[in-house]
């Protein structure tokens, strides 16, 4: 550091895998930043940081005395533990804390491969990082701060729980400070609730890593404090278009609905032009609901499906319907809502009968994209499902944080690999008609429209084309052949992504 007294933080956010996630800002350290803002610090945060930083983030990692970084996905850890490793080289006597759902139950293991590393926050961290800020500036032992694990005297202390913030209104709006150009387009992301009521046994929010005891499942931020918010990022960056992020905004019971209730009414009453997306369970969706939501904005909602045939839907727990889904989408496509389904196509144990199943259910609704159909089982490190798969004889081969395995059907691996091969470039097209939409979505006068209906038939040929390939490759897979070689399907699949990528240009 550059002497003493300095009051600065540092917090930063690992570079996004973009081949397996979309980038975004990292609304959970961005809420930290707010709260020690609070605190009186001079506060920098950075989205989407390489593992080889540049020298502007050197030199503010220099002059801070707290350095957070959080990893929302497993994935980031490896490049979480390198940027710790080189803020260290460049300020010696910073306490550097990890923490964010991608390190859920990994904290000691990480505190242990990476001695630059002071400690790692659990679960929930504005409180705990206000308090560690508070030592930190004090040249006092955080000890005491409850929710972490810390490094002290060559020993790791667990300094026991701390339970998650219940009023989340009390907490202050995420810091959006660095993010103007990003904003440029109108659109932000939001978070307006914690938590989820389901159990998905794949899922490290809502099945284990967003549970406390004594804590409700899921908690929320009033409607009135989302709307405050969605008012002053309007006033502040001219923002149009929300996305938000939780995992499932309706909540799982009669709190969810009245909340969204509210939450139309006050975007009406205070006169709001604004066009939002959600997350929710395909049991929570009503027509009323929808209809009520859509008059004031609703444009996209973002439903978990994961799969059509029994043997997943148990699996993954799901506890919904192949019936219930069908009439999910049916009821989003009468409120005049575009969607799209979370979906896992493949997992260890995965059979062609199955993947049939599954491939059925997404052509009688046409509804699918690549990241979807190609999508396979994420194990992550600590989840309940490991134990499962183990006493099924699935081997999973560890690297860099995340869980490596090989289908237990050899045919399943090659219609794996041609799906991935043969339907890729598909994604493309994909892209370009989302980037479209999203563009004219920003509008919505009468040419805009009007084009828009035109661009959901092509996004609809679209899916039909990827699924009717995807149906090819499992036929010849039944048969025992080697999709990703048969020359019908490589000819029929590229003939209809030229064909379509012609519908697709000016």
């Amino acid at each position: 550091m550059d002497g003493e007294g300095v009051r600065q933080a540092l917090l930063v956010a690992p570079s996004y895998d973009h081949a397996e996630y979309l980038g975004a800002e990292s609304l959970g350290i961005r809420s930290v930043a707010a709260t020690l803002l609070d605190e009186g610090a001079r506060v920098t945060v950075v989205d989407e940081c390489p593992a080889e930083p540049p020298a502007e983030v050197l030199r503010m990692a220099g002059q801070s005395s707290l350095i957070g970084i959080g990893a929302l996905f497993t994935r980031q850890i490896p490049d979480a533990l390198a940027l710790a490793r080189t803020f260290r080289s460049v300020s010696p006597d910073a306490h550097i804390t990890i923490g964010g759902q991608g390190s859920y139950s990994l904290w000691p293991r990480m505190l242990e491969e990476c001695e630059a590393l002071n400690s790692a926050c659990l679960n929930e961290a504005e409180e705990t990082v206000s308090e560690l800020w508070r030592h930190v500036i004090a040249g006092e032992s955080p000890a005491s701060v409850r929710g972490m694990y810390l490094r002290l005297g060559g020993e790791l202390l667990f300094t026991g729980p701390r339970a998650p913030t219940e009023d989340l209104d009390a907490l202050p709006l995420p810091f959006r400070g660095g993010r103007e150009i990003a904003y440029a387009d109108s659109h932000v992301t939001l978070c307006t609730s914690r938590g989820c009521a389901a159990h998905c046994s794949f899922c490290q929010s809502g099945n284990y890593a967003n549970r406390h005891p004594g804590a409700p499942r899921w908690r929320y931020r009033s409607a009135e404090h989302v709307v405050d918010e969605i008012e002053h990022l309007q006033q502040a960056y001219g923002a149009r278009m929300f996305s938000i992020v939780d995992d499932d905004f309706l909540g799982g019971d009669g709190r969810g609905i009245q909340r969204a209730q509210d939450f139309a009414r006050l975007v009406r009453t205070r006169g709001l032009d604004i066009r939002f997306a959600i997350e929710c369970r395909i049991s929570e969706l009503e027509a009323a609901l929808l209809t009520t939501l859509r008059d004031v904005g609703l444009r996209h909602v973002l439903i978990g499906v994961e799969a059509a045939n029994d043997a997943d839907l148990r699996l993954y727990a799901k506890r919904t319907t192949p019936q219930q889904a069908a009439e999910a989408i049916a009821l989003l496509r009468k409120s005049d809502i575009e969607y799209s389904v979370g979906f896992i196509m493949f997992q260890p144990l995965s059979d062609l009968g199955g993947i049939r199943t599954n491939l059925d259910f997404l052509l009688a609704n046409n509804v699918g994209s690549y990241r979807r159909v190609v999508n396979r089982l994420e194990v992550y490190p600590g989840s309940p499902l490991i134990g499962y798969f183990r006493r099924k004889q699935v081997h999973f081969r560890e690297e860099s944080y995340r869980m490596y395995y090989d289908f237990q059907d050899p045919r399943v691996a090659l219609l794996y690999e041609a799906f991935v091969k043969l339907l890729k470039p598909f994604e493309e097209l994909e892209s370009t008609a989302a980037r479209a939409i999203f563009r004219l979505r920003a509008e919505e006068g009468p040419a805009e429209l009007h084009a828009l209906r035109r661009l959901t038939e092509v996004t609809e040929n679209i899916t039909r084309a990827l699924l009717a390939t995807a149906y090819r490759c499992l036929q010849v897979a039944e048969s025992g052949g080697v999709p990703a070689d048969d020359k019908r399907i490589v000819a029929y699949a590229a003939g209809r992504v030229d064909e379509l990528r012609n519908v697709l240009s000016p």
